[in-house]
């Protein structure tokens, strides 16, 4: 599969319906009712959700190895869902591995999280946090479809905050990828071994879009997460996490990069192109850095003061106003100064060489939660500038 190829005719399989990043159940319903009338995809029974949405599970192929595919156990992780969606699309279009995979697909496992922008499900459970007690209704589906069709591979599509970076160039994480653990001690069992090759495919091909701008999500072994289950049972288990890059607000460039990620693996396991990857690809990966980069980086400005002048960098973040720590960042627009001093090994949505500028106010005015909304001035520029015109 010509990956680079497949980026610049995107624009014949995205589902155009979905252009914003946040929508409705309705809006995803009229998107599922169009693919009731085509003909490549079937549907199975629906299943519903704990405040009775309806939850969609869709199949394709005839083919022996089964790869499940699912979207959005998290309500406000809609971006992987479109991702999903533009590939249903795909296979829409064409009649592509028909013959050599069969397909599993539930996108938005999590409608009653999605109308309210919420992590998790209605009665307050994150699904990916409920495989072993199955409390949720969602859970419980999940795990029904895998027990009944016994999947080889699963492909665990996410959303992520925007100021992830990779290593070391600090540059936003686009996608991270994840091949998830299966015990404490890390070992590589079968399942991961397979999940680590296909991965290192998809990093290949992916990477001529995105240098730079791939990480290792953290792989810390969580027992109830679905990722981990699935691989301690034998199921090649594959996350890929949705990030962001510059100012998409709606995300589209990486709901692109998931696409056709999305296209490359499931392109890897039906022609059985991954058992000759090399899985140092995957290890040679950067991790995933939380929280390493600021919406913007002012760098270089200058502060006068009767005690003596001096230079410095700061760094200003949206903060969430919410006491919901898995509310996403991107949702607000309180913008505060978190860091000052030298912050050249911290990436940067936004960037500002301010060497030729000064600060205009007293010193005791930059400091850790002031808001940003101070001004710069630059005599040989001749300008003076609000930061807030900058964000």
């Amino acid at each position: 599969m010509d990956i680079l190829a497949l980026s610049n005719n995107y624009d014949l399989y995205k589902e155009k319906s979905l252009r914003k990043r946040r929508f409705k159940y309705t809006d995803f319903y009229q998107v599922i009712g169009k693919h009731l009338e085509k003909k490549n995809v079937n549907f199975l029974e629906p299943e519903f959700s704990f405040e009775g949405r309806k939850i969609f599970v869709m199949t394709y192929g005839t083919g022996k190895t089964t790869i499940l595919i699912f979207s959005q156990m998290h309500g406000n992780e809609p971006v992987s869902t479109e991702a999903l969606m533009d590939f249903i699309n795909f296979l829409e279009a064409d009649k592509v591995w028909s013959k050599k995979v069969k397909l599993i697909m539930i996108p938005l496992l999590n409608p009653d999280g999605n109308e309210k922008f919420d992590r998790r499900n209605a009665q307050g459970i994150d699904i990916n946090r409920d495989a072993r007690k199955l409390v949720s209704p969602e859970a419980r589906i999940l795990a029904k479809i895998h027990k009944e069709f016994s999947p080889d591979f699963a492909l665990n599509l996410h959303d992520m905050e925007p100021h992830y970076t990779s290593k070391p160039e600090n540059l936003q994480t686009v996608l991270a990828v994840l091949a998830p653990e299966c015990d404490e001690i890390g070992s590589v069992n079968p399942a991961r071994k397979r999940a680590v090759k296909v991965i290192s495919g998809i990093i290949t091909a992916i990477n001529q879009l995105i240098p730079n701008r791939l990480a290792k999500y953290t792989d810390k072994f969580t027992p109830e997460a679905f990722g981990d289950t699935f691989m301690q049972k034998g199921t090649s288990s594959i996350l890929l996490e949705t990030g962001s890059i510059f100012n998409d607000k709606e995300r589209l460039f990486a709901r692109k990069i998931v696409f056709l990620s999305i296209v490359k693996a499931v392109d890897l396991i039906a022609l059985k192109g991954y058992l000759n990857t090399a899985v140092g690809v995957y290890r040679k990966l950067p991790d995933n850095q939380r929280n390493n980069a600021f919406d913007l980086k002012i760098q270089n400005l200058s502060v006068k003061t009767s005690r003596g002048d001096y230079q410095l960098d700061i760094g200003i973040r949206r903060i969430k106003k919410t006491y919901n720590d898995e509310d996403f960042a991107d949702e607000f627009s309180d913008y505060r100064i978190v860091n000052i001093g030298d912050l050249k090994r911290f990436g940067a949505i936004k960037s500002f060489d301010a060497t030729d500028y000064v600060f205009n106010g007293n010193y005791t005015e930059i400091f850790i939660g002031q808001k940003a909304g101070f001004e710069i001035s630059s005599n040989k520029k001749n300008e003076i500038i609000n930061i807030k015109s900058l964000l």
